[in-house]
């Protein structure tokens, strides 16, 4: 847009590979400065930075046994997808992640909280998230219990 007092101005976003860049021009002389002031800038962000993907909601973090469930396990998966922002040509960071799980008891459901990944960048906290499990997790019937101790009272495991 334009404005005697601010010029001509824009706000732009564009995605590419997964990464969203938003620019903002302002007090620009002309609509056509200002138009190859945004190309210019999300060109630069494009060809200097990308995104990787440390941990995806699709991809299980650890995966735990559920009381309740006759011995069942089930896999953790972040909440939401974790990225880290790079320099191309440069070293990636040093990201690692911790994983803090509260006791599982069956009922669960999908989406639900069952404790929180700390993400790291070179040994130090930088974000918090938290985890869930990757499919519903129902209480066992009677049946099933009776069913799963008999098998491990005859095979001897736990």
């Amino acid at each position: 847009g334009y404005t005697k007092e601010a010029g001509y101005c824009l706000t732009a976003t564009a995605e590419k590979n997964g990464m969203r860049i938003i620019t903002v021009v302002m007090g620009e002389p002309d609509s056509k400065t200002r138009n190859s002031e945004t190309v210019g800038m999300l060109n630069y962000a494009f060809s200097k930075y990308e995104v990787e993907t440390l941990l995806s909601t699709k991809r299980s973090v650890g995966k735990r046994l559920v009381d309740n469930t006759a011995g069942k396990k089930v896999n953790l998966v972040p909440s939401e997808n974790v990225t880290s922002l790079n320099e191309k040509g440069k070293p990636k960071k040093n990201m690692t992640y911790e994983l803090h799980i509260d006791s599982l008891k069956a009922p669960i459901k999908k989406g639900q909280s069952v404790g929180t990944l700390d993400i790291k960048e070179n040994g130090k906290k930088i974000r918090e998230i938290s985890v869930t499990v990757e499919k519903d997790m129902k209480k066992a019937n009677l049946f099933e219990i009776f069913y799963y101790s008999l098998k491990n009272t005859l095979t001897g495991t736990k």
